[in-house]
């Protein structure tokens, strides 16, 4: 009878401890996620393009007449003034072309004097009937003829003393002087082609294409960026960023219809002789003053066959889907165009936790330093 009642005892004890070590059953727990406000923030729109550096004084050198060339004035290279000398043209028959022509215009007015003597004559003569009116006529036509010669030989002289000027080559500006293509002792000629350049420095040009869309964009009267509110930057081929700006002064009159873009020149300044022309260089177009736009982290952007979204925390925790149009990127940021409001609570980690309609515990993300870098990665 004892061992029966050790027996049961034995089955409540086992019964109760059994009891014991079923645990009850989990609340369900609210996943945390990590937000930040979607706020206005400065900005400065930019895009850059392939250009090319050009000069609006690149001048040819030619000859205007024909001779020998008897001096070179320059080192390729060099600097020069306007006005400064360049070539020497053999000037000896265009000296002497220019005696000739002073020889015909003396000659010249010398007949004219006496056509005028004649004629002065012949009014008299004809008056008192000593001449008839035919003779008269003819002496009249022939102080004329004088007349007019003398104006071809005083046109025959400046055209000879043009010539012998032009013997004379001389820089037609400030700038820097190329290669001479001929040698002294060749023989040159309006034909012969340039014979050197001359670049001026500070007439520098940054030439490139963009889009028609953005032309039309930045020219309209109610754009939000006016051309006027344009800087282009220079990032230079070694991918130094030169240290000045430039304007736009010139949108093409006609649109490539090959490649759908328009030439643009921007002037640039060039104190220090730095850009040279057909210098190949990468131009930034970016706005002189920051523009204000709602701006989310990039990393809060996704992506399905709806379209463009967000996961955002409303007054209530609850999670919800936002569509929206985004822009461009702003280093680690995205533009918002349309379809969200400055405040809203998007979240930035904690997304593959959160779903529409569910509640979530929304902390304040902050970016991971050695302070909060345990928890920003939760």
């Amino acid at each position: 009878m004892q061992q029966r009642v050790i027996s049961l005892s034995m089955l409540i004890l086992a019964a109760l401890l059994g009891g014991c070590d079923e645990k009850a059953a989990p609340e369900e727990t609210i996943p945390e996620v990590f937000v930040v406000e979607a706020s206005e923030q400065p900005y400065h729109p930019e895009r850059g393009f392939n250009a090319h550096i050009a000069s609006k004084s690149d001048v040819d050198i030619s000859a205007e007449v024909s001779g020998k060339l008897i001096a070179i004035h320059f080192k390729e290279g060099d600097d020069v003034k306007a006005g400064d000398p360049l070539f020497d043209i053999d000037p000896a028959s265009y000296k002497a072309a220019l005696a000739r022509a002073k020889a015909e215009l003396s000659k010249a007015e010398a007949n004219k004097a006496n056509a005028e003597k004649n004629f002065a004559r012949g009014k008299k003569l004809v008056d008192d009937g000593y001449i008839s009116g035919s003779e008269y006529d003819t002496l009249e036509a022939r102080e004329l003829e004088a007349i007019a010669a003398v104006e071809a030989a005083k046109a025959a002289l400046e055209s000879a003393q043009v010539d012998l000027e032009y013997t004379s080559i001389k820089a037609p500006q400030d700038g820097r002087v190329g290669r001479a293509k001929p040698s002294v002792g060749d023989v040159v000629s309006p034909g012969y082609g340039p014979l050197t350049t001359l670049v001026g420095k500070n007439d520098m040009e940054v030439v490139f294409q963009v889009p028609e869309r953005i032309m039309l964009t930045a020219q309209r009267p109610d754009a939000r960026v006016q051309v006027k509110d344009i800087e282009v930057a220079l990032t230079m081929p070694d991918g130094q960023e030169y240290p000045h700006t430039g304007t736009i002064t010139y949108f093409s009159n006609r649109v490539d219809s090959t490649t759908g873009t328009v030439e643009v020149r921007a002037a640039i300044p060039n104190p220090d002789d730095i850009l040279r022309p057909g210098l190949y260089v990468q131009a930034l177009v970016r706005v002189k003053e920051p523009l204000m736009g709602l701006m989310i982290p990039q990393s809060t952007v996704q992506v399905d066959q709806r379209g463009t979204y967000v996961l955002a925390v409303d007054g209530n925790d609850t999670v919800t889907r936002i569509n929206m149009v985004t822009g461009e990127r702003v280093g680690e940021n995205v533009l918002v165009n349309s379809g969200l409001e400055a405040g809203t609570r998007v979240i930035v980690r904690g997304v593959q936790k959160a779903r529409p309609g569910t509640k979530v515990k929304a902390s304040p993300y902050k970016p991971a330093t050695e302070a909060n870098q345990g928890s920003a990665g939760q």
